[in-house]
């Protein structure tokens, strides 16, 4: 695997983690406005339906970082049926010599819940959705997202140093 030899490249992922992380914010504060009023009164299942489709973009937002940083840090996406699953696990992982782990292994673990409940949601009916579900998931964002958002920081520095490096 080769590190980027590009300083602008490191720069542009590094604002496009960064408008990705804004995103996923305006995301989070959407699902926390929902979750309040789950604990003021009752769901309607078109108020479920959309909070489980916020939960499918808060996930499918930190994956489109992975994504992004895949190509330039770890050689590429991974390949297969368990992609999904394989590219949330690489970015727990340290590359030595090319790059730390992007995430920690249990903030991957976290995630894990997200990531199948995404799978869940784009493989069934509106009306399977399990609404206790929805809700305990939407309670877990905030502190989920706390979490990965600090640890993109760290990885933000990462690729500041690192192009600082190539100057």
């Amino acid at each position: 695997m080769s590190r980027p030899k590009d300083e602008h490249a490191l720069r542009r992922l590094a604002a496009e983690i960064r408008v990705e992380s804004e995103m996923v914010e305006r995301v989070v504060s959407d699902i926390g406005q929902g979750a309040a009023l789950a604990g003021r009164r009752g769901l309607s299942f078109l108020e479920i339906r959309g909070l489980a489709d916020l939960l499918h973009d808060f996930y499918t937002g930190i994956e489109k970082v992975f994504r992004r940083i895949a190509p330039e840090l770890n050689g590429g996406l991974p390949e297969g049926d368990a992609w999904h699953r394989q590219l949330l696990d690489n970015m727990a992982m340290e590359i030595p010599t090319v790059r730390p782990a992007v995430i920690s292994k249990t903030t991957a673990a976290s995630l894990d819940e997200f990531l199948r409940f995404r799978h869940l949601f784009r493989n069934v009916y509106g009306f399977e959705l399990d609404g206790e579900r929805v809700v305990r998931l939407c309670a877990q964002v905030p502190a989920a997202w706390a979490t990965v958002r600090e640890e993109f920081r760290a990885f933000l520095g990462f690729l500041e140093q690192l192009a600082e490096g190539i100057r």
